[in-house]
């Protein structure tokens, strides 16, 4: 009977250990999608210049084409329907959502590369050494288990040009 009950207990403490590494597979996969995803979004929103402003040496982001191009990634990369739901089978179970978004060029008042960039209220706090575009996004973590997380994670993605960029023009 205590083999019985040792086996038991070692079959039982086998299954969670299994389902808490799947959970946990999921999880890294999860932030993983996105860290690449957000990167890749952000690099496309960040390619959406004024081209008239770029031959005078300056980049300034068309900020509406900018905001298309980021979404378009996210969709592209999230396996995401054109209205932003994931399809069936997909990482993600809800849309996400862009929860801030801003712009920093060089027709941006007051700003002078390098850049402080504070956005308290974000927790947010990066030395901008060019333009950039700058996006936080809350996705709702998926769930392979009842123990697994169930909230939002937030993810923020800075895409910038650097200062020697403007300098090799």
């Amino acid at each position: 009977m205590n083999r019985a009950l040792l086996l038991l207990f070692v079959v039982l403490m086998f299954l969670y250990t299994t389902g808490f590494e799947a959970d946990r597979f999921v999880t890294t996969t999860t932030h993983n999608r996105l860290k690449f995803t957000l990167n890749r979004g952000a690099h496309d929103a960040a390619l959406q210049v004024n081209k008239d402003w770029l031959a005078e040496g300056l980049v300034v982001f068309e900020r509406p084409l900018a905001h298309a191009a980021f979404e378009a990634g996210l969709r592209g990369n999230l396996q995401l329907r054109p209205d932003g739901t994931p399809y069936e089978g997909s990482l993600l179970t809800a849309a996400p959502v862009i929860v801030f978004e801003d712009y920093v060029d060089d027709l941006s008042p007051g700003v002078v590369f390098p850049y402080s960039y504070v956005r308290e209220s974000e927790h947010i706090v990066q030395v901008l050494k060019g333009p950039a575009v700058i996006y936080r996004v809350k996705v709702k973590m998926p769930r392979s288990s009842s123990l697994s997380y169930n909230g939002d994670v937030y993810k923020t993605v800075i895409y910038e040009y650097p200062l020697d960029f403007k300098l090799s023009q």
